[in-house]
């Protein structure tokens, strides 16, 4: 359990409210705005300053909430930034002297030179260590990432779902259904996760694909929800509105809750003396606040969505050794009949389609016997290379030579499965 993948980033948006997604970085330039706070307040919000050509006028129904204008709209109108210091500044267009990279489009696993993944895979420590642990830890079987994306169960899918291996389908989508039925939200594709009227794509570098085409594991994103989710505005109301509707119709609604809850969302304007800008008003609506879930709102979802990690886990290969059987042959030679089962609800190769040749290790079923007895037949170890969910099972069988009364332990092991291992006596 990772409370915090991210410490520093989230550090940021708690402390300072300001924007980010994962982690800020500076491209310094011309007029260049890099964020700072300027009025000493311990947060970074947002600047603004009269301008008849103005993008942006406050609405008429919540002025708190500033809206790009529309033809026949009436003033004041003001140009926006966010709160910051502006680099050689020559008093033309303000520009964003910062990067800003997503983690979530950082990990080794289809990954793409865009502008928010990163220099290349794994450059970001935060998911360096990520990959490296469950890497070096073959026994992983499944995992839930928790992000703040407008609420929905993500379901892993690297290709198109008749592209896909068609029991790994069959899994992710069982398994998804119990997530939708625990915690209420509604289990969706990476393809369709996103505006409708958009061509279908799966982003790349996520913590889904690494999952699933690297480690071979049962594996879901669980977006927890944000402010729009707590004013009652559903995924799939987000995803077909248009960007005015959520600006501006949205905004109100997500005001308005978080009003009714008592919770901090706006700060007034206040004038401040800025040294490139002059004269301006620093405030405005919280940034993290605005996108974040109400905390209220978080207690009803966060235990919903822990019964579902626990329930996942508990999916879990598990071996059994159903039966050991010894028979005397004949003088001191006995014949050893072992059979191991799978009675998890994971196969110990949990992915059909995913995972590298590490984690696709086989179920090792041995015998091992004591210094006075020989064994006639093979070698005392037998690898099966998978078993199975729910009952799944195989067979070996050894011929030793010992004397009679002499113990012999019967052992199966699978990284994934777990260790059994039963003692027989050879008579």
């Amino acid at each position: 359990v990772v409370p915090r993948v991210n410490p520093d980033g989230m550090e940021y948006a708690l402390t300072t409210r300001g924007a980010i997604r994962s982690r800020i970085e500076t491209d310094e330039h011309a007029n260049g705005l890099i964020p700072r706070d300027m009025n000493d307040d311990g947060r970074i919000l947002h600047m603004r300053w009269p301008d008849p050509a103005g993008p942006f006028r406050e609405d008429d129904v919540d002025p708190r909430i500033m809206v790009k204008r529309e033809p026949g709209d009436a003033g004041p109108f003001y140009c926006m930034v966010g709160e910051g210091e502006i680099r050689g500044y020559d008093g033309t267009h303000i520009g964003n002297a910062t990067r800003t990279v997503d983690m979530n489009r950082n990990y080794a696993a289809n990954w793409k030179p865009m502008a928010v993944a990163g220099k290349y895979p794994f450059c970001e420590p935060e998911v360096r260590a990520v990959g490296e642990f469950t890497l070096s830890h073959p026994n992983i079987f499944a995992g839930v990432d928790f992000h703040c994306g407008t609420n929905a169960i993500l379901r892993l899918t690297t290709n198109t779902d008749a592209e896909l291996n068609q029991s790994d389908l069959e899994l992710t989508l069982t398994l998804g259904a119990l997530a939708e039925e625990i915690t209420g939200l509604p289990l969706m594709s990476l393809r369709d996760y996103g505006d409708t009227w958009r061509a279908k794509r799966v982003l790349p570098g996520s913590s889904n694909q690494w999952a699933y085409t690297r480690l071979g594991i049962s594996h879901y994103v669980v977006e927890l929800g944000n402010g729009f989710n707590s004013a009652g505005i559903t995924a799939q109301d987000y995803f077909q509105a248009s960007a005015r509707t959520r600006a501006v119709e949205f905004m109100r609604r997500v005001l308005a809750c978080h009003d009714a809850h008592e919770s901090e969302i706006f700060v007034p304007w206040a004038p401040v003396d800025h040294p490139q800008l002059g004269s301006v008003e620093i405030g405005g609506i919280l940034q993290g606040n605005a996108y974040h879930m109400v905390p209220r709102c978080m207690e009803a979802v966060i235990p919903r969505t822990t019964d579902f990690v626990l329930r996942h886990a508990g999916y879990h290969p598990c071996l059994i050794l159903s039966t050991v059987e010894t028979e005397k042959c004949s003088g001191d030679v006995y014949r050893i009949r072992a059979t191991v089962a799978n009675i998890g609800g994971l196969g110990t190769v949990v992915m059909q389609g995913g995972g590298g040749p590490e984690h696709r290790r086989p179920v090792q079923l041995r015998v091992d016997v004591p210094a006075n007895a020989r064994l006639l037949s093979r070698t005392n170890a037998v690898k099966i290379a998978a078993l199975p969910p729910a009952g799944g099972k195989g067979y070996a069988e050894w011929f030793v030579e010992a004397p009679a009364g002499t113990d012999v332990t019967v052992r199966a092991e699978h990284p994934r499965g777990g260790v059994v291992e039963e003692r027989a006596r050879l008579d």
